[in-house]
């Protein structure tokens, strides 16, 4: 008796054992991939994740997901050379896709959290450390040692995600015994500078990129970080605090009513149509302090307004700042060059991890700059003709009040490709490269306006459906969080479109649509040549025409 009232209990048990692993086959399948052959690769685990809660490697806690495989491997090509990867693959209900994920600052260590969206879509995923263990962030006076080996820096700059996607690519079709279908990257700030490395160097490697925030520019955005900590360095009381920022900004937004979409909106719509004199806010007698600039301050404000440039030959290295971003500059004007600028060019071009990075030279230590540094971690080449020519997909997107990165470079670049490689057909580079400038986002989220958006999804539908992405999708959730329900959504345009309000309820995206600004896209593309024409007369062939 007491046999069988344990039957069912036992039966019970193993459906419940079951439901919660993965099948024998996939469990026997993953597991096997330890002794799987994958070219330059090291596999080090290969393990069977139940669905549900799980903890990383590292203690993040990645919520809950489905069961996957989950490999870890070293690529190595050469001597010293160290790539790990880490690739998730669901166990059933796989998309057929693959979907690497970019790294932040220096990289330096696997980000879990990044596979976990992808994974839970139904892609496999990929990520990478860039090449080296540790130094995401650096700081005055600390060696970095993989910036000083010629294979890391470059794994770094260059090569790293097309070294992981071969050998995931390798490992995913082993693993489900089916060609990927498709492949797709995502990357913001230094991961879109990843994808940019990708799309100029390994085009083959995905049918679609997104290229966030992207920090492609990467020796001359150092350069730009010490640019806006030169005010403060050299004079104490030209720091700008961040309620004086903030009252700066307002006065931008009151001033420059006509650059917005709507009256209302706490952010510019398109900060080209604002020129705003911060002279109007210098303080007069009697001012109290944070309503007004004093004249260093103005004098930081205007430098920080002006693009970095070589004082010998007038050539700009990288632009300025646009007006509306002003209440992001807190980090600009020092914080970052002790966490990247310093410690990277200290550690590259001038040896030294103490150098004095206040006597950097914007003539002789630029061009030192573009010698030594630029032609291993920037991508800035126009040349993508041979993305074109394979049929692929590059979004980019920028935040117009990016805390980081100046925000019209991509600007400036999107032309110089329209006309270095399409002729100046500006519809012919729409064909394969679009760019979205999102209004009121800082650098890779944040910010006032719509900075939620699905870059992937629209490359998607351009892959595989041919639907070209004439506009994306943007969302801002009341106060930045989005369990408090949706603040507004807008349409994002492609450039040189701008989005204009038509009727109906403002915060919602039908009540606008996307219109061409002929006479912005015209000025912008006489810089450009205008830029273009300088750096052939002062013979630079690094730097990216600003």
């Amino acid at each position: 008796m007491k046999a069988n009232r344990l039957l069912p209990a036992l039966a019970a048990a193993m459906m419940s054992s079951v439901a919660l692993a993965p099948t024998a086959s996939f469990a026997a399948t993953c597991e096997s991939l330890i002794n799987a052959h994958v070219a330059n690769t090291t596999i080090t685990a290969a393990q069977s994740i139940f669905a549900g809660a799980y903890v990383a490697p590292d203690g993040t806690n990645v919520g809950n997901m489905p069961a996957f495989c989950r490999v870890a491997a070293t690529v190595s090509t050469q001597p010293t050379e160290a790539v790990k990867i880490e690739i998730w693959m669901p166990a059933s209900d796989w998309n057929g896709k693959y979907e690497a994920q970019g790294s932040g600052g220096f990289g330096g260590s696997i980000s879990y959290a990044a596979l976990a969206a992808p994974v839970n879509a139904g892609f496999a995923a990929a990520t990478t450390d860039t090449g080296h263990e540790g130094g995401t962030i650096g700081a005055i006076g600390a060696p970095l040692p993989w910036a000083q080996n010629p294979v890391s820096l470059y794994d770094w700059g260059h090569t790293s995600i097309h070294l992981m996607t071969v050998a995931a690519k390798d490992i995913i079709k082993q693993f489900y015994k089916k060609d990927i279908r498709y492949s797709y990257y995502a990357g913001c700030s230094t991961g879109g500078a990843e994808a940019m490395e990708e799309a100029e160097y390994y085009p083959e490697d995905f049918d679609g990129l997104w290229a966030g925030s992207p920090g492609m520019d990467y020796a001359h955005l150092m350069e730009s970080f010490l640019w806006g900590g030169l005010p403060s360095a050299q004079n104490p009381a030209a720091l700008v605090p961040q309620s004086t920022l903030n009252a700066l900004n307002t006065a931008v937004l009151n001033a420059c009513t006509s650059a917005k979409a709507l009256v209302t909106d706490t952010f510019l719509n398109d900060p080209r149509d604002c020129h705003f004199d911060p002279s109007a806010l210098l303080c007069t007698a009697g001012q109290s302090s944070g309503t007004c600039l004093t004249a260093p301050q103005l004098a930081a404000v205007k430098h920080l307004y002006s693009p970095v440039t070589n004082p010998r030959t007038g050539l700009k290295l990288y632009p300025g700042f646009a007006p509306g971003s002003e209440s992001q500059w807190a980090l600009i004007q020092g914080s970052l060059i002790a966490f990247f600028a310093q410690p990277l060019l200290a550690n590259t071009v001038f040896n030294n991890p103490n150098w004095d990075w206040t006597t950097f030279n914007y003539d002789s230590d630029a061009k030192r700059v573009d010698q030594v540094l630029s032609p291993k971690i920037d991508a800035t080449s126009p040349n993508l003709s041979r993305l074109r020519e394979l049929g692929h997909k590059l979004i980019m997107t920028q935040g117009w009040i990016d805390a980081l990165n100046a925000q019209s470079l991509p600007i400036e670049y999107y032309n110089n490709v329209v006309l270095s490689n399409d002729s100046g057909n500006i519809h012919k580079t729409a064909d394969y490269f679009r760019l979205f400038m999102v209004p009121g986002m800082s650098h890779c989220g944040g910010g006032p306006g719509p900075n939620n958006f699905d870059a992937v999804a629209a490359l998607e539908k351009w892959v595989e459906q041919r639907a070209e992405p004439d506009t994306l999708l943007a969302t801002a959730y009341k106060n930045g969080d989005p369990s408090q329900g949706v603040a507004m959504t807008r349409p994002l345009c492609p450039y040189p479109k701008v989005v204009k309000y038509q009727a109906g309820n403002p915060t919602q995206a039908a009540s606008f649509t996307c219109v061409n600004d002929a006479d912005d896209y015209a000025k912008d593309r006489a810089q450009e040549v205008k830029n273009l024409l300088q750096n052939l007369v002062v013979g630079d062939r690094q730097n990216l025409p600003n």
